[in-house]
C-alpha cells in the first residue's frame, strides 16, 4: 500500500525546518509541506498507451529576518536541514527590506484538520492497477462508428495531502482526492477531420462514469462536422456549462491584490460601486462539503470563508493577502477565489435558454450563438477589452449549422451589463461553479 498521506515523521521534519529557521536568526518563519501521488493509464485507439506513477513531496519556507523576506523550496526533508536553513537566511537578509511583508494575524488563520468530504481515502486505496486499466478502457469508444479516425483518452486518480505552520502558532491540514477520466476524439468530417474534447472527475471511482464521457467526447466530435462561418454582427450567445467560466476568469483576476495595487486591474477603482446588472451574484464558497474547489485555508493559512464577490451588482471584495493589506492599508481577506458559485437567475439548463433565445428572447432573433468552447485569445487586464476565438453551432434566419473560427470581441465590464440569463446547469466538477449563461448584442466577427 502505497503511504500517500503525510506521515507524523515527515510532520516532525516540517517542524524541524522551522525550529532551525526561529534558531537561525529568523523573526518568523512558515512551513509548507506538500505530498501528492498520481497514478495516470492512457488510451490510444482502443488500446493501452501508456502507465505512469509520479509522487512528489516538498517543503517551501517564508522567512522573516531583518525585515526582509524570501521563499525557499526544497524536496530533501529527510538530512542537510540546518545547512539549508543557514543558506536561505543569509540569502534572505542580501534582500531589500519589506517592512510589509508578515504573517497573517494568528486570529485569521485556520487551525487544525478539516476534509470537507474531499478525501476518501478507502476509495482510493482500493484502486489497484487492474481497476486503473479497466476504467480506462471502459471509456474507450474505439471502433463504435466507422468515421472514428484516432482516439486519445486517460485516466488518472490522485491523492494531495498539505500542511501548513508557523512561528505565530497556526497548524492546519488539508487531503484530497480526485479520479479523473478525459477523452479527446478525431473523426472525419468530408476530406477533412475534426476534433472534440470532453472530461470529468469524481470523489470516488463509483462515482467515475469513464463510458459516458468517451460516449460524449464521440458525440460533441461529431456535431462539429461541416463547420463553416457564419455572418457575425451583433449577435446573442449561449456560452454553455463547459466554457462560460472563460468569461468569469478575468473579472475574477481583476479582482487579484497585486493587480489592483500595481493598476493593472480594470476594477481597481470599483469596489462598493455597482458595476454590474442588478441581478447579479457572485459569493466564493470555500468550505462546501465534497466540492471541487473547497478548501479550509489559503496559501497563507488564513482561514477561508463565505465571501461575496459581486452582490446585486456591486463589487463587494477584493481578494487581498496580508503583504497588500499592508502596503495599501486595506482589510486583509483572502489570496483568492476558491469556490465561485454564480447565482442561477432562471431555472433552466442550457438547451432551454437556447430555445428561449431562438424564440427571440434577448434579441435572438438576429441570430444566436451556442458557443461551446474558445480558442485562443485574450484579455487586458487593466482595460478589460477582450478577443476570444469562439466556436460552437449558429440558429439564426439563414439557417442552423455548426460554426468555427470566429471572434468575439468587447470588454469586460459592458459584456457583463448585456448578462440577460444565468442556468442552473453549473458542472459538479469544476471549481467555478458558472452555469450556462446569456449575453445580447455582442459583437461577432
Amino acid at each position: 500500500m502505497i503511504e500517500a498521506l503525510l506521515n507524523e515523521a515527515e510532520l516532525s521534519q516540517a517542524r524541524k525546518f522551522m525550529d532551525a529557521a526561529l534558531a537561525g536568526g529568523a523573526r518568523k518563519c512558515r512551513v509548507t509541506i506538500s505530498k501528492s501521488v498520481m497514478d495516470l493509464v492512457g488510451v490510444l485507439d482502443g488500446q493501452v498507451d501508456k502507465i505512469t506513477h509520479s509522487m512528489d513531496r516538498s517543503v517551501t519556507l517564508a522567512l522573516f529576518a531583518d525585515g526582509k523576506y524570501g521563499t525557499f523550496s526544497t524536496n530533501r526533508i529527510e538530512d542537510g536541514i540546518e545547512s539549508f536553513v543557514a543558506k536561505a537566511i543569509e540569502t534572505v537578509k542580501m534582500m531589500a527590506p519589506d517592512p510589509c511583508r508578515d504573517l497573517p494575524e494568528p486570529s485569521r488563520t485556520e487551525k487544525g484538520t478539516a476534509q470537507l468530504g474531499l478525501c476518501d481515502e478507502a476509495s482510493y486505496q482500493a484502486v489497484d492497477m487492474g481497476k486503473r486499466l479497466s476504467m480506462a478502457l471502459a471509456g474507450s469508444v474505439w471502433g463504435s462508428d466507422n468515421d472514428i479516425i484516432s482516439e486519445e483518452a486517460e485516466y488518472s486518480d490522485s491523492l494531495t495531502d498539505t500542511c501548513i505552520l508557523d512561528s505565530n502558532g497556526t497548524f492546519c491540514r488539508q487531503s484530497e482526492a480526485t479520479f479523473e477520466f478525459a477523452s479527446e476524439i478525431t473523426v472525419r468530417d468530408g476530406d477533412a477531420k475534426v476534433s472534440a474534447y470532453w472530461w470529468d472527475a469524481a470523489r470516488t471511482p463509483a462515482g467515475l462514469d469513464t463510458a459516458a464521457t468517451g460516449r460524449e467526447a464521440l458525440r460533441c466530435a461529431l456535431a462539429k462536422r461541416g463547420q463553416t462561418q457564419c455572418g457575425g454582427g451583433k449577435l446573442t450567445i449561449v456560452a454553455d456549462r463547459e466554457c462560460s467560466s472563460r468569461l468569469l476568469a478575468p473579472v475574477l483576476s481583476a479582482m487579484n491584490g497585486f493587480s489592483i495595487q500595481q493598476k493593472n486591474s480594470f476594477l481597481a477603482d470599483k469596489l462598493g460601486k455597482k458595476i454590474f446588472p442588478d441581478f447579479l451574484d457572485i459569493i466564493d464558497l470555500p468550505r462546501t462539503e465534497g466540492a471541487y474547489g473547497s478548501r479550509t485555508f489559503d496559501s497563507e493559512g488564513v482561514a477561508t470563508k463565505e465571501l461575496p464577490l459581486i452582490e446585486k451588482g456591486v463589487l463587494k471584495n477584493w481578494f487581498i493577502t496580508t503583504y497588500i493589506a499592508n502596503k495599501m492599508s486595506l482589510s486583509p481577506t483572502v489570496d483568492d477565489a476558491s469556490r465561485p458559485v454564480l447565482a442561477s437567475t432562471v431555472d433552466k439548463d442550457c438547451q432551454a435558454l437556447l430555445k428561449d433565445c431562438r424564440a427571440g428572447f434577448a434579441g435572438g432573433d438576429k441570430g444566436t450563438i451556442l458557443v461551446t468552447g474558445f480558442n485562443g485569445g485574450n484579455c487586458n487586464s487593466a482595460t478589460g477589452d477582450f478577443s476570444f476565438g469562439i466556436e460552437g453551432f449558429y440558429y439564426g434566419p439563414d439557417g442552423n449549422y455548426p460554426v468555427h473560427e470566429m471572434v468575439m470581441t468587447g470588454n469586460m465590464l459592458d459584456l457583463w451589463n448585456r448578462l440577460e440569463a444565468a442556468g442552473n446547469d453549473a458542472r459538479p466538477c469544476r471549481p467555478r461553479a458558472v452555469p450556462s449563461l446569456v449575453f445580447s448584442n455582442i459583437d461577432i466577427k
